[in-house]
């Protein structure tokens, strides 16, 4: 029944009507004994599971709604047509989907409404955003949508447009510069300063769009000097309930969740989704092929982000795309090798966010590398937006402008991949690189379709994703409760999860200082078997012990990476003769749990009882802090 409740929600969906007659047809009314009208332009689909209406033919704006939908963040996409009337008087309802409509049915503010009550961070944001959408509305001529007030929302930390308008007249950047020019009174004052030479230079004709991004983005960099944030990430991975191996792979690896066994440059900046295709012997191979190479990628790409003086979101941007085709180039190569064809080819989808730190400070941009159908959401106190848009036919269609997106679904191969990393030439490939700025606490969600598949993700949004931020909900329970409701909800397909916590504020020490004791806990508990490998098994790049199959002389360049792989992971000769020594020594007692021991038996006033024993004094002495030192008595 709960499962139904939460369907019964998701498909309570909002529409826009453009064209409705408000006069004729007042709240409750119905248009084509279908779509029932809430209030002003604002209907609800009461047949939610039949086909919309459509014409034979789309009329020119209709295609530019149609070539615009990629922008789903920001951008409704067209749901029906109704044609309603006489033949000789018929009146033309534009509905569109995806709109700035709360969940209780109400219009989300404009952007002139919000700015004023927004932090200072959030208020570059907005107005950047608005900059951003300016060259895509262009080549549809629709950039007269951004002056007008009523068109321009604001949901949550998002723009989002209630409909177009298309160019009668010539339209200039300077325009918003004119429009924003009267919100100065309501700058906050930390950039109240900068942000009036912005608008009146603006205004004067003085930026294109691309030098106006940038300003914004020094000035949100500059507000993030002494904004902290804080950014934690967990993942995890499951078979599912119907295959017998999983092909999906993910970073962190799931035997590397602890931030201490994550390289330095990585930790807290990058979260990779791979859901891998071409069966068990292709499939999860390319999947982790491609998170190590990332891995490796990404360590010396962030850090020269971090040390680049010339740093540019365009070249950092150029460099991911670079990165993909990398990968991309890896996997065909071994696809050739293996004389691979067709539906036999090897390859992996790709969702990969980003976070680096430009000159070596801190940021709040995040870079959104994506390649096939896994996806990545934003989640936020107020909602919940899918940011990634799938590479697949229905998906080509409808942004080609050849049909709306609810009969596109319905071709036989709609939800068929048009890209994947590794099946064809990189010249072939397409990467697409997603750039945003976050302004409040969020979680950013990772998943392969094996949870996104059927709305899931949306179903369970205020069960299971919403209290990560409303009860601080620890991230690896939160991944396996989001795999375990992937189980029950779907379970058809592998699942793989990762979730990237953002909150602004400082780090917690109590979060650490646990991290460190379970890190040091596990360090002395290891068993026998992490330290000696089964024979049966390799160690790849991510420390995942995968399966070894006999190998050919096609398959020597990939025992070559997998014998690379063990070396990366930390495990040669001098090791295993280290870890067999080890094993021949008693385990000495729990140092965090000796700590604890000696601390409370000095409280209770018998500690130095107890430090009457010399081989107590010894274990004190090399590893209690130095500043405890001095409690310790001298050997007599």
């Amino acid at each position: 029944m709960e499962n139904q409740e939460q369907t019964t929600a998701v498909e309570q969906q909002y529409l826009w009507a453009v064209g409705l007659d408000t006069e004729a047809f007042p709240p409750a009314s119905l248009l084509g004994d279908r779509y029932r009208v809430l209030s002003s332009q604002i209907v609800v689909d009461t047949d939610a599971f039949t086909l919309p209406e459509l014409p034979l033919e789309f009329q020119t704006y209709v295609v530019s709604y149609l070539k615009l939908s990629r922008l789903r963040l920001h951008l409704p996409r067209p749901y029906g047509l109704l044609l309603l009337g006489e033949e000789l008087n018929l009146s033309e309802i534009f509905l569109l989907e995806n709109v700035p409509i709360d969940r209780q049915g109400n219009l989300c503010p404009t952007l002139a409404e919000s700015w004023g009550k927004a932090s200072a961070l959030r208020q570059i944001n907005l107005l950047w955003q608005v900059l951003n959408l300016w060259e895509p509305l262009a080549e549809q001529n629709m950039t007269r949508t951004l002056i007008e007030p009523k068109l321009v929302r604001v949901d949550g930390m998002w723009v989002r447009l209630l409909e177009l308008q298309a160019d009668v007249s010539a339209v200039h950047i300077s325009q918003l510069g004119d429009i924003w020019v009267q919100w100065l009174d309501l700058a906050k004052p930390e950039i109240a300063e900068p942000i009036a030479e912005f608008f009146y230079s603006l205004g004067r004709g003085e930026y294109d769009v691309n030098t106006a991004i940038a300003y914004l983005d020094q000035m949100s960099l500059k507000i993030m000097e002494n904004q902290p944030l804080t950014v934690r990430i967990a993942s995890a991975t499951d078979v599912g309930q119907q295959r017998d191996h999983n092909e999906d792979a993910c970073y962190p690896d799931i035997k590397r969740q602890k931030r201490t066994e994550q390289a330095e440059s990585l930790r807290d900046r990058l979260a990779i989704v791979c859901d891998g295709l071409g069966g068990h012997d292709g499939g999860e191979v390319a999947s982790s092929l491609a998170i190590k190479t990332l891995e490796q990628q990404l360590k010396t790409l962030l850090h020269q982000a971090e040390n680049d003086p010339d740093f540019s979101a365009q070249g950092f941007i150029a460099q991911l795309e670079m990165v993909a085709r990398v990968v991309n180039n890896q996997i065909v190569a071994i696809n050739d090798q293996q004389q691979r064809h067709a539906q036999q080819r090897m390859g992996t989808t790709l969702v990969m966010a980003v976070m680096p730190h430009p000159h070596g400070h801190p940021s709040n941009e995040v870079y959104v590398v994506h390649v096939g159908d896994s996806r990545l959401y934003c989640v936020s106190k107020n909602n919940l937006r899918q940011v990634t848009l799938d590479d697949d036919v229905a998906t080509r269609e409808t942004t080609l402008g050849y049909n709306f997106y609810a009969y596109s679904s319905q071709r036989i191969d709609g939800g068929a991949l048009i890209q994947a990393l590794g099946t064809r030439g990189s010249d072939m490939l397409v990467p697409r690189v997603q750039r945003f700025f976050i302004d409040e606490d969020c979680v950013l969600l990772l998943c392969s379709d094996g949870l996104s598949d059927f709305d899931r993700v949306e179903q369970i949004y205020e069960r299971y994703l919403l209290p990560i931020l409303t009860e601080d909900k620890p991230l690896d329970r939160s991944c396996q409760d989001l795999i375990d409701q992937a189980n029950e909800l779907n379970g058809h397909d592998n699942i793989t999860v990762a979730l990237m916590r953002c909150r602004f504020a400082p780090p917690d020490p109590n979060e650490d200082m646990v991290e460190q004791i379970t890190a040091s806990d596990d360090e002395d508990d290891a068993d026998t078997e992490d330290i000696l490998p089964n024979p049966d098994h390799a160690v790849d790049a991510a420390g995942a012990l995968v399966a070894t199959e006999p190998i050919d002389a096609d398959n020597s360049e990939t025992v070559a990476d997998v014998a690379a792989s063990s070396t990366d992971a930390g495990f040669d000769i001098d090791d295993m003769d280290s870890a067999k020594t080890e094993l021949g020594v008693p385990r000495q007692t729990n140092k965090a749990f000796m700590i604890i021991l000696i601390l409370v038996a000095l409280l209770l006033g018998s500690g130095f009882a107890a430090l009457q024993f010399p081989q107590v004094r010894d274990w004190v002495r090399q590893h209690v802090p130095t500043s405890l030192k001095k409690f310790v008595p001298p050997n007599p």
